[in-house]
């Protein structure tokens, strides 16, 4: 069997990789290599031919190096933002409905007991129970702001980055009201916009500045990355 990793190492020297780069590159060419010469040999061919038209895919090593890396920086970069925004902003806005959910639940609570054992006004009840589930909402989205703010910081994200992973659950809210608005499945109070634009602004606003409360301690550089940048 060809020692493909030193047939392939050989081109590659001259093309000033970083060497653990580099390594990695002879590894995943060699294993193509060495596929390709499996299946010529499975086809007929004797040794040496086989081993000639598999090194014969490879005919421009410079470029194929410019391609690998591209496709390497690409990935990277996926990477990157996978843990800097997707995967903070998942978890802040799971925190968010995981949070509205308890809240609503305890604001039921009151209602239900009260429907079973004392004789309340139906009207006051129903008044007061999206206040009672939106309030303690309002107290706890800090907490999903810094969570998601915290998260990008610690892998790497940018100060834009930390501040979309923090305020995600709003700009999820926001958009999807948006949304359902444009094609019609929400109908703004029997087209009265005025009122619709109000009421809008009035449950999007205070949870948008509670989440911003929240990222802004995670807005500024950890004291390690200062004194590296110092």
């Amino acid at each position: 069997m060809p020692d493909w990793k030193t047939l392939v190492r050989e081109p590659m020297e001259n093309l000033g990789l970083a060497p653990a780069q580099e390594e990695e590159i002879v590894s995943e060419l060699a294993c193509h290599l060495e596929d390709c010469y499996q299946e010529l040999r499975a086809q007929g061919l004797c040794k040496s031919e086989a081993i000639e038209r598999s090194l014969e895919q490879v005919a421009d090593w410079p470029s194929l190096s410019r391609k690998i890396q591209r496709a390497k920086r690409k990935e990277e970069m996926m990477n990157h933002r996978t843990k800097t925004l997707w995967l903070p902003s998942l978890i802040s806005l799971t925190t968010a409905m995981v949070f509205l959910m308890v809240s609503t639940q305890i604001a039921l609570q009151p209602r239900f007991i009260a429907g079973r054992f004392v004789n309340v006004n139906t009207s006051t009840t129903s008044t007061n129970y999206p206040l009672a589930a939106y309030l303690p909402w309002l107290v706890l989205l800090p907490c999903c702001g810094a969570a998601g703010a915290y998260l990008s910081r610690r892998a790497g994200g940018q100060r834009l980055v930390r501040l979309v992973a923090g305020l995600f659950p709003w700009i999820t809210l926001f958009g999807l009201i948006g949304f359902l608005t444009l094609i019609g499945q929400i109908v703004p109070f029997r087209h009265q916009w005025v009122r619709f634009a109000t009421g809008l602004l009035l449950a999007s606003v205070p949870p948008g500045i509670a989440l911003f409360l929240g990222v802004v301690p995670f807005l500024k550089e950890p004291r390690s990355r200062a004194l590296a940048d110092s």
